[in-house]
């Protein structure tokens, strides 16, 4: 039978979040964590996904010593005030993983999946922990915008793209010693594809869930949803929920939000109607 969606809820440790929430521009940053942190859970989220660096369209890259002096203090005030839920941490470095990890984090979630950095499987296998691979293009040219030259092989769909792309990333990681039960795929949405392919990407999700894995899918706020409806960022949370939504209905287990109280509510009604179909 399957689990109920997990919902995942975004803390940004960053004073430069697209969506306008990230917790550096508050005074006090770390009670404000915590603040945010309490809410998600009373409100239901099952996993606080904690980063230091911005994937919005334009943002510059982070130093390791900047994004450590970030996370790692918001890190472990969540986990002390609340030592039972789930961190993950949004790093590409594997020092920021590792660091993290130690300081009460237990999953690892790797924009780049698991090449930015060739020791973060190193730090995935030495820690035991599960990590996300999200799709987007190769290593050091990832981009953390839709790129002008969107991910085009020989005319094949996106959907057909990305599942090969991950299934590959899959088994490397496997071959480096992880095991299927420590890998969660992201389809990348709003990385390195267009507008139609992020449309096409979420209709046809049950292709990558049918590799067997556990899918977490990152939608909320995301600019393809102003590209239909025209709406800035602080006004997509109803096309979040709807593409949440679908995405659960093809296949997806953890949606990750900064809505919290609504996704959990729209993940509990596509949740019930999967069961009764």
């Amino acid at each position: 039978m399957r689990q109920p969606t997990k919902v995942m809820g975004i803390i940004n440790a960053t004073p430069d979040s697209f969506s306008g929430d990230g917790i550096l521009s508050a005074k006090d940053s770390l009670k404000k964590a915590v603040e945010l942190a309490r809410l998600f859970i009373q409100q239901g989220a099952d996993i606080l996904d904690i980063g230091g660096e911005s994937t919005r369209p334009g943002a510059e890259p982070v130093t390791l010593t900047d994004e450590l002096a970030r996370v790692i203090p918001v890190i472990e005030a969540v986990h002390s005030e609340f030592p039972d839920v789930l961190i993950s941490v949004d790093t590409s470095k594997a020092d920021v993983a590792r660091a993290s990890i130690r300081a009460g984090a237990c999953i690892i979630n790797d924009v780049s999946g698991l090449m930015m950095d060739p020791e973060m499987i190193n730090v995935a296998l030495d820690e035991n922990v599960p990590v996300v691979i999200m799709h987007s293009q190769q290593g050091s040219s990832i981009q953390q915008i839709d790129r002008v030259d969107p991910l085009n092989k020989c005319g094949l769909s996106i959907d057909a793209i990305v599942t090969d792309d991950l299934d590959r990333l899959a088994i490397y990681a496997i071959s480096r010693g992880l095991t299927r039960h420590h890998i969660i795929l992201d389809p990348g949405i709003g990385f390195a594809k267009t507008q139609d392919q992020n449309l096409e990407l979420i209709g046809h999700l049950d292709r990558i869930r049918n590799l067997g894995y556990p899918i977490l899918l990152g939608v909320s706020r995301k600019s393809f949803i102003g590209y239909v409806t025209g709406d800035p960022v602080t006004k997509r949370l109803p096309g979040s929920l709807a593409a949440a939504t679908i995405g659960i209905m093809k296949g997806a287990h953890i949606i990750r939000a900064h809505d919290v109280v609504e996704t959990v509510q729209a993940a509990r009604i596509a949740d019930a109607i999967k069961l009764s179909a």
